[in-house]
C-alpha cells in the first residue's frame, strides 16, 4: 500500500515520482521493471522508493489505479446500476477514446499485453459473487477493450458485436427475472 509518506509529497515531487513509474511501467512489463531506473528518472534514492511503496507491485498498483480513475472519470462501475446495452457499448467506446487520447495508453496496453494475468484473482473474486447478467457483461465488455487495444482497425466491428451479445443477455436475463 502506498505511504501516507508518498501520499504527502509535495505535488511537483509526487509527480516526478508518478512519471517516472509511468515511463517504467509503459515500457516494460511488471516482471521487467527495474526500482533502478525508477530512482535513477525521478531522482530519488532507492531507499526513499522503498519508503514510498513497498516493492514494485505496490508501485504498478498505485500507479494503475491513479491511471484507470483518471481514464474512468464518467464510466459506471456500479454493479447495481444496469445499464441498457447501448449505454454499456458507449461506455466501452469512452473508455477506448479517453485511453486512446490520455498519456496512460500505453500503460493500459501494457497491462493488457503483459501485468493483467497478474492481477486476475482480485478482479475474478469480485465478479463471481455478481448475477450472471452483470458477469458476462462485464467478461464481454474487458474482453472488448482488449481487443479495441490490441488491434483498433476492428473497434467498430466489435462494439457492434459486443451490443449484439448485450442485447441478447438482456433480454435473456429479462425472460430470467420474469419467470422467478
Amino acid at each position: 500500500m502506498v505511504s501516507t509518506t508518498f501520499e504527502n509529497l509535495n505535488e511537483s515531487k509526487k509527480s516526478l515520482i508518478t512519471d517516472a513509474l509511468l515511463n517504467e511501467f509503459s515500457n516494460h512489463s511488471l516482471t521487467d521493471a527495474q526500482v533502478s531506473r525508477i530512482v535513477k528518472e525521478s531522482g530519488i534514492a532507492r531507499g526513499a522508493f522503498y519508503k514510498y511503496f513497498d516493492d514494485l507491485n505496490d508501485a504498478y498498483h498505485y500507479l494503475y489505479s491513479y491511471a484507470l480513475k483518471d481514464i474512468h472519470q464518467s464510466i459506471v462501475t456500479d454493479s447495481s446500476q444496469k445499464l441498457r446495452p447501448d449505454e454499456y457499448v458507449e461506455q466501452v467506446r469512452d473508455f477506448i477514446e479517453r485511453s486512446y487520447r490520455s498519456r496512460y495508453f500505453s500503460l493500459v496496453k501494457m497491462h493488457l499485453l503483459h501485468n493483467e494475468s497478474l492481477f486476475l484473482t482480485p478482479f475474478n473474486n469480485h465478479m463471481i459473487t455478481e448475477n450472471e447478467f452483470h458477469w458476462a457483461t462485464q467478461v464481454m465488455i474487458h474482453d472488448a477493450i482488449k481487443q479495441i487495444m490490441l488491434d483498433p482497425s476492428n473497434k467498430e466491428i466489435i462494439l457492434k458485436k459486443l451490443g449484439r451479445v448485450l442485447n441478447a443477455l438482456a433480454k435473456e436475463d429479462d425472460k430470467n427475472v420474469s419467470i422467478t
